[in-house]
């Protein structure tokens, strides 16, 4: 009876969130920018990249509605990029991403 009362105080201290699914503009930034902008950026940090590949900054929340539909093809769906994995994208972020992206319509 103890156990019960402890659970359902500490459920119902944990405030829902705001939409379930939906995450904040600063949130995918901040996945953005840890798997995206080393290359996707006006002046690259990656040893590859002089410019951005084909142009496409993703830098400001802006710039990922500007390239939402090749962002969304390119990372969720096809899990092209980042290229090679190589800042080990987890799927949660993936699916994060692909949820932002899709509330954008």
């Amino acid at each position: 009876m103890i156990f019960r009362a402890v659970v359902g105080i500490v459920f119902a201290t944990v405030a829902p969130p705001a939409r379930a699914g939906s995450i904040s503009d600063a949130d995918v930034l901040v996945i953005v920018h840890k798997h995206c902008t080393a290359c996707h950026a006006a002046s690259p940090t990656h040893e590859s990249f002089r410019e951005a590949p084909k142009n496409i900054v993703l830098e400001s929340v802006a710039d990922l509605k500007k390239h939402a539909g090749v962002v969304y093809v390119q990372t969720v769906q096809g899990r092209a990029m980042p290229l090679g994995n190589q800042t080990v994208m987890s799927e949660l972020e993936r699916a994060a991403l692909g949820r932002w992206l899709k509330e954008l319509h």
